[in-house]
């Protein structure tokens, strides 16, 4: 396989990678957030969470993804890109890293959002 063949291919599997890592946290947390989603006193809170929550992962997923460029300081044209396997496969080693960092920042920004929602909870229930 050329380079060339490598770097599109190599993009597409991390990019569909990628996709897969974000629905895989949204697959694995969506139970547990409806849990907490669910004590919330508001209906309409509720419902919109629960739908942005799977935006919420596969988006940053992709995100970190496309954050990453092939050109750098020593790399400017398409011929120095593709000229050294081993600088794609960094590329695709840094391109999975930072989808694996923005799934950490998205599963951070949720649970202040899953903080929120239990002091909207609470509220809701020391009201009553």
């Amino acid at each position: 396989m050329t380079n060339d063949k490598y770097l599109v291919v190599s993009y597409v599997i991390c990019a569909a990678l990628s996709i897969l890592l974000g629905a895989l946290v949204y697959w694995f947390l969506r139970r547990p957030f409806a849990g907490v989603a669910a004590a919330t006193p508001s209906k309409h809170l509720r419902s919109t969470s629960k739908r942005l929550l799977p935006f919420g992962f596969v988006f940053p997923a992709l995100l970190g993804f496309v954050s990453v460029s092939y050109q750098s300081c020593d790399r400017q044209t398409y011929a120095e890109i593709v000229e050294s396997r081993s600088y794609l496969v960094e590329k695709n080693r840094e391109q999975i890293s930072s989808t694996l960092l923005s799934l950490v920042v998205a599963v951070l920004v949720w649970d202040v959002v899953i903080l929120l929602l239990t002091k909207l909870a609470q509220k809701g229930s020391n009201s009553e």
